[in-house]
């Protein structure tokens, strides 16, 4: 009954079965049950309370199995509370409890998740030594790492071992075959990129369009790549793949032909194309045809592309939006890119720096009051105390700003319109001034915990920052809970913060050997 509970989320219930048996009925339970109870705790996050059990099961002497230590580690490392991870690790060896393939594995992801490759090799070798047979995560997870770190060499050293240890019968999956791509491609051995790809090509449609945009990257001129285009084409008409072409083969061609080589007569050849088979263009595709039409000034062309996605139901994104106003920007036509500004705005899409920059180019000398609406007050408020911060001689005078900044928002509210509540600019001016200014960590979060006190959410820049900040202080840990915690709000870190992250290990690891 406990696992059916725990199994079922209903860990309330299952507490009660747990209780009921130990305390009412005198039947002791094993590690089965502290199992059920655990994985069950472990599944909802609740690690506090796994743990709690954990322990129990300790005092009661009843021994771990390392189907629980498994359980805890691996949970841990969802959560990349790495430190537990280790101690557990280490626990567990104290038990003479000889880890298997699985728990080997979580570890050896925790390292790799630490860019500690040396770490994670220690771990491969000792599961040689212990006569444990490695499996295809294994080698996924050591190649993905070495790749992580940039060591093209020592990834393809991975995929030698995995070929020598023959006895293993260790079958390479798709995810393997896609790492061993990328690590050919950055070596620059397309020859055997080639071979890999050939092997995988047939899974679908996404390991196609990965092996193209690299072979795009590589074309230096579009009649190369138009014949790209027209070979892969025959491809699927001749059944050489198990799957149709989609939109976003074709996208991948219309946005080299418009953006690349602005030669807009192939670009619209393909969507052409994309239309006969019936595959249905996205917001994505129209966005790089208005984009593209923009660039050669045919606005007419635009503007019909434009009506064209919202016949088809597509709605505008500022991305959209964006190239129609270029697009009315290069013939100086001030009057309809007002026109397309506002109707973004009224829609409740703010610009981004794209926009602003297209606005700039139709009036470079002057501040687009007609087209920019004023800004709001807490704009306002956050361009004034962006300019006391940057002006600020010592990190006292930021904390004394700082409370100034706290008491005009408690004598502001409430607040005569949603424009005027704080700003997360402001916030954000103030974090990052002790961040990179005064490398003052510790206040940092102070300020970032008294915006959250006023239910304002983080956005994608704030991360970024705090990112790069924990990184360049040598807080590597602080900064994992950061990308958690974009990861949460559905935030998607881009090669900038791993870049941040990567810099970040090294210099740890370098302080570490000092």
């Amino acid at each position: 009954m406990i696992e059916l509970e725990c199994s079922n989320f209903n860990i309330d219930k299952a507490i009660i079965y747990f209780k009921e048996m130990k305390e009412i009925r005198g039947i002791e339970p094993d590690h089965i049950c502290y199992l059920s109870l655990i994985n069950g705790f472990s599944k909802m996050d609740m690690m506090d309370k796994a743990e709690e059990y954990f322990n129990l099961m300790i005092q009661e002497e009843i021994s771990p199995t390392i189907e629980i230590f498994t359980t805890l580690i691996n949970h841990h490392l969802r959560l990349l509370n790495i430190e537990k991870c280790e101690q557990l690790f280490q626990i567990m060896k104290s038990y003479n409890i000889k880890p298997n393939i699985i728990t080997y594995n979580v570890i050896i992801h925790n390292s790799v998740i630490k860019l500690d490759m040396e770490t994670a090799i220690k771990f491969f070798n000792e599961i040689i030594e212990s006569g444990i047979k490695p499996d295809i995560v294994t080698f996924s997870t050591l190649l993905k790492g070495y790749l992580n770190v940039g060591d093209t060499l020592k990834a393809l050293e991975i995929n030698r071992m995995l070929h020598e240890f023959k006895h293993f019968e260790i079958q390479p999956n798709r995810a393997y075959n896609v790492l061993l791509m990328k690590a050919y491609i950055q070596n620059k051995d397309f020859l055997n990129a080639e071979k890999v790809f050939q092997s995988i090509i047939n899974s679908n449609i996404k390991s196609l369009t990965l092996y193209l945009k690299i072979l795009l990257q590589k074309s230096k001129d579009k009649n190369s790549i138009y014949n790209l285009y027209k070979n892969f084409l025959q491809d699927f008409d001749n059944y050489k793949f198990k799957f149709p072409p989609d939109n976003y083969f074709f996208t991948i061609f219309i946005s080299s032909f418009a953006q690349r080589f602005q030669d807009m007569n192939l670009a619209i050849e393909l969507f052409e194309e994309m239309k006969k088979r019936e595959i249905n263009p996205s917001i994505v595709t129209y966005s790089i045809l208005i984009d593209g039409f923009a660039l050669k000034g045919q606005v007419d062309k635009a503007v019909e592309y434009f009506e064209n996605l919202k016949k088809d139901s597509i709605e505008p994104n500022v991305y959209t939006y964006t190239s129609l106003i270029k697009a009315w920007v290069q013939v100086n036509n001030k009057d309809n890119a007002k026109k397309v500004y506002d109707e973004m705005i009224n829609k409740n899409i703010q610009p981004v720096s794209a926009t602003l920059r297209a606005l700039q180019n139709l009036s470079p000398n002057t501040k687009q009051r007609n087209l920019i609406k004023r800004p709001t007050e807490s704009q306002r408020e956050a361009f004034y105390w962006a300019g006391k911060l940057w002006k600020s001689k010592d990190i006292e005078t930021v904390d004394g700003l700082f409370q100034s900044f706290k008491s005009s928002i408690l004598n502001s509210s409430p607040y005569q319109d949603v424009d005027d509540e704080p700003n997360i600019k402001t916030f954000r001016y103030f974090i990052t001034c002790y961040l990179f200014k005064y490398r003052d960590l510790a206040r940092a979060l102070e300020v970032f915990r008294e915006m959250l006190k006023l239910n304002i959410k983080p956005d994608y820049l704030l991360y970024c920052d705090f990112i790069k900040g924990c990184c360049m202080l040598g807080q590597f840990e602080k900064s994992i809970q950061f990308i958690e915690m974009m990861k949460n709000q559905n935030f998607v870190p881009n090669d900038y913060i791993y870049f941040n992250l990567t810099k970040g290990w090294k210099k740890l690891r370098n302080l570490k050997r000092k």
